[in-house]
């Protein structure tokens, strides 16, 4: 248990470092980063945020295949906290939109929604991890009992589905390579594909 809780501090203060490191680059290239808009700015902040949150969506999707692959129950301990980071990434890309881009407009941002079509699947998204995140404390696990729980962590993959979408149709809006859109796709896949197989293969159960 002890062994555990050191495991996911250390998983906090690494996960935590690229959301940092991005205040720092982004003081660097314009002090006023926050009020100012700047082009660049935005474009690398939403980028760099965005690529962190599928970092840590696939991270989390993986625990499982590793577990089966390797037989060690340790991953399982890093599910939430893998988790919990993918939606704070999340929530960085969507202020990122909303400060950097929109600077609080909501009224900017509502237009936009309709206007370009790779918002609303971005914003579906994030809505459907709303639930995962507030439910993933042991008292909430309890309260919708393990099946009920299960269910809805599920969402977890429409939710992918439409971020890869969001991705697809930011990257067709700005006419840019589809680079990153594959990789998310076709990581995407492999996850889905390894939690179907049983690994004939695989140790016994380990800690």
């Amino acid at each position: 248990m002890k062994r555990a809780g050191l495991l996911r501090a250390a998983v906090c203060m690494l996960s935590v470092l690229p959301a940092l490191d991005l205040v720092r680059v982004l003081r660097l290239i314009n002090p006023l980063w926050l009020t100012a808009y700047d082009f660049h700015v935005f474009s690398l902040a939403i980028a760099v945020s965005g690529a962190w949150a599928f970092i840590f969506i696939f991270l989390a999707l993986a625990v499982t295949p590793v577990q089966r692959l390797t037989g060690f129950r340790w991953p399982a301990e890093l599910r939430r906290t893998l988790g919990l980071f993918a939606f704070f990434y999340v929530l960085l890309h969507a202020a990122v939109y909303m400060v950097i881009g929109q600077k609080l407009r909501f009224d900017y941002a509502w237009e936009d929604a309709f206007l370009q079509k790779s918002r609303i699947p971005g914003w579906l998204s994030l809505f459907l991890l709303v639930p995962l995140a507030t439910t993933s404390m042991d008292v909430m696990v309890r309260r919708l009992g393990g099946k009920r729980w299960k269910r809805l962590h599920w969402l977890v993959f429409p939710a992918t589905a439409l971020a890869i979408a969001h991705l697809a149709w930011t990257q067709s809006d700005n006419e840019s390579g589809f680079r990153g859109t594959r990789n998310a796709i076709v990581a995407f896949v492999i996850l889905i594909g390894l939690r179907f197989v049983r690994f004939r293969w695989s140790a016994p159960s380990r800690t």
